[in-house]
């Protein structure tokens, strides 16, 4: 391969190290490593050089990909070389050892030892070294831990000096436990990219290397940098999709699976209570065959569609590259991407209003997740800008005042939330009139806020006000009817009213089983909050049976391992908890991950409440066409949750 001088000047800004790391490699680490070099080369092919480093000297491998000439030096002469440096300066004068290492560095010229292997972009390799017959016998003479002894910041000040002239340095790192896996991955990366394959030591050995990993860079003052880990799962070509799951979140045994041994690890690493990598693992797996780990995806196939291996590759860079965390969902990644290219696309009032867009579409998904501060900063951002470049009464503006006051509420902020939520009612009933679906939406979100404070008799009064257009509206039986109902009736459980919260919710149970279905997710947030008022009334056994039911039941829609499973299985346990239970004294209770049963079994209860009902009131296209946002603010009046009534 044709060799070119290297013009290589400075860049303005640093840029990163990004070590890749398996503890078994098959081949996947090397291939991963190359076509994301590949990509990330060509995104900006004159601004954007990109180095690889094969430091995975006992079993090189880049250097295949990209047809490099055997002989040429890299890894291995270049630190040779600095040890030589290194005797030189015996006994040492030099009382920082960062300036040592800077002076060693400084006598060896690192461009010797890296070359061009792309001209469609300024992709360079550092091969593993020379492979001649002395080759090995050349490794066997370099002494590592040596090296580090008598100069500890040499390896950190590579890293250094190779950022400032690469956009980004991907380390192809050696597996296992060798000498090298640990330096690769503790003192040269910001970035680690950790692989695992299906076999359980893969992954276990993978986060064990990552724990020493973070552990040396908190306790080390001198390594104190951030790391950041992204997991990579490789999945072996022709696994099928229950395999994968089970891999990815265990099996019946109560064995878990990878997701829940990485979000462990991330928590303890980075001192988080608590993190979800479900969205990330949904996006971020890689399919790999031996076939394919010979050559650059990213070359035979740069534009393909979403089965090929370049759309994995390119997926996990969506994370990768910017720098966000796994534990960020794929919605807010590509929000944040979209806020930070506007200022390109847009100017003036057009990119207020794009960014008010995006920051409440980013609210909407930070509430998704119950990150309540998030959502607050993001709505209250839109409203600010909406309010500057609309006014205050358009309906952009009094949607993200309204998901803004919902978030209020949820954070425990009643009184902000009730002023924002009398502001958003008065405007909208002023505005489009007393009966419009956005006011009462509006006054529905109110009552829900009134009645959390304590004003009981000003919270049914709006309800049933409410109710009583829906019921002329849209008839008994419609399903915003009936969130109205649910959520009177909640009330009426919060005043400790429990005989009549169970007579109204009986037969809205009843209503949402006949009109929706008795697995519509309305029907089983009546039976939930139907069984916490059974409990309220000392009839355990049906509570128990009501919550069985919902957790059977989303199970067999979701899963075992959807997010409803685990709300249905938290309460389940928080009800066992509270009777005082024991697992064992209720069938299907031993693990709250009972086995379906017949079907006819989980309804007797609901069957007993049913009774022959009116026909649906017809209704007009024009009355039901209802905005996300109109949607958004009805679901979180009538969402399950907030108490413990559900």
């Amino acid at each position: 391969m044709e060799t070119h001088p290297l013009l290589l000047p400075p860049l303005s800004d640093h840029g990163e190290v990004i070590t890749f790391y398996a503890y078994r490699d098959d081949g996947s680490r090397s291939a991963a490593l190359a076509n994301l070099a590949i990509l990330l080369a060509r995104q900006r092919a004159a601004y954007n050089p990109v180095l690889m480093i094969d430091w995975d000297l006992p079993a090189p491998a880049l250097h295949q990909y990209f047809g490099v000439p055997r002989n040429h030096p890299g890894v291995l002469e270049f630190f040779l070389a600095c040890a030589e440096q290194l005797d030189q300066h015996q006994p040492s004068g030099f009382s920082d050892d960062t300036l040592l290492a800077y002076e060693v560095l400084a006598a060896v010229d690192w461009e010797q030892y890296v070359l061009r292997v792309d001209d469609a972009s300024q992709l360079y390799l550092m091969p593993a070294g020379r492979l001649d017959e002395h080759y090995s016998e050349r490794l066997r003479t370099l002494d590592w831990e040596g090296l580090f002894r008598r100069c500890p910041a040499l390896f950190r000040c590579f890293a250094a000096q190779m950022a400032c002239h690469f956009r980004h340095v991907l380390v192809d790192a050696a597996s296992g436990q060798a000498e090298t896996a640990g330096l690769c991955t503790t003192l040269l990366p910001r970035k680690l990219v950790m692989l695992f394959g299906p076999d359980k030591g893969s992954l276990e050995g993978a986060c064990e290397m990552v724990a020493r990993a973070t552990s040396y860079r908190c306790s080390h003052e001198d390594e104190q940098r951030p790391l950041l880990v992204y997991p990579l799962a490789v999945q072996l070509e022709g696994d099928d999709a229950s395999l994968r799951a089970q891999r990815r979140y265990g099996d019946k045994l109560r064995h878990g699976g990878y997701q829940q041994r990485l979000e462990q690890l991330l928590s303890d690493c980075y001192g988080l209570r608590q993190l979800s990598l479900a969205s990330y693992c949904d996006e971020v797996q890689l399919q790999h065959s031996r076939d394919e780990a010979q050559q650059l995806a990213a070359q035979a196939t740069p534009h393909g569609d979403r089965h090929t291996l370049v759309r994995s590759y390119a997926t996990l860079l969506e994370w990768l590259e910017p720098g966000y965390y796994p534990w960020q969902s794929h919605a807010e990644v590509l929000a944040l991407r979209r806020m930070q290219a506007l200022p390109g696309q847009l100017t003036g009032h057009s990119l207020l209003l794009a960014q008010a867009e995006l920051q409440h579409q980013l609210g909407l998904e930070y509430s998704t997740q119950q990150r309540w501060r998030q959502a607050q900063g993001c709505f209250e951002q839109a409203c600010q800008m909406r309010q500057q470049v609309v006014g205050t009464e358009q309906a952009e503006t009094l949607a993200s005042k309204a998901a803004l006051a919902a978030v209020q509420f949820q954070s425990g902020q009643l009184e902000a939330a009730q002023i924002l939520q009398e502001c958003v009612a008065e405007a909208h009933g002023r505005l489009l009139g007393g009966e419009h679906p956005d006011t009462l939406a509006a006054r529905m979100a109110l009552a829900a806020t009134l009645g959390a404070r304590g004003r009981a008799q000003q919270a049914m009064q709006i309800y049933d006000e409410v109710l009583a257009v829906y019921v002329r509206q849209l008839g008994g039986l419609h399903r915003l009817t009936l969130a109205c109902k649910a959520e009177r009736a909640r009330q009426l459980f919060l005043q400790g009213e429990f005989d009549a919260a169970r007579s109204a919710q009986e037969q809205i149970l009843a209503e949402r089983k006949r009109c929706l279905g008795g697995e519509h997710a309305d029907t089983l947030a009546s039976r939930t909050a139907l069984a916490w008022t059974m409990l309220q009334l000392d009839e355990p056994d049906v509570a128990h049976s009501l919550l069985d039911a919902v957790l059977q039941i989303s199970i067999k829609q979701h899963g075992p391992h959807h997010a409803a499973v685990a709300r249905a299985r938290a309460a389940m346990a928080d009800l066992l908890k509270q009777t005082g239970s024991h697992a064992g004294q209720h069938p299907g209770q031993a693990d709250l991950v009972p086995e379906l049963r017949q079907e006819g079994a989980l309804d007797a209860y609901d069957d007993a409440l049913l009774q022959p009902l009116q026909p649906m009131h017809p209704i007009g296209p024009e009355v039901v066409q209802l905005t996300a946002e109109q949607m958004l603010a009805l679901d979180a009046a009538a969402a399950p949750g907030r108490s413990q009534s559900g």
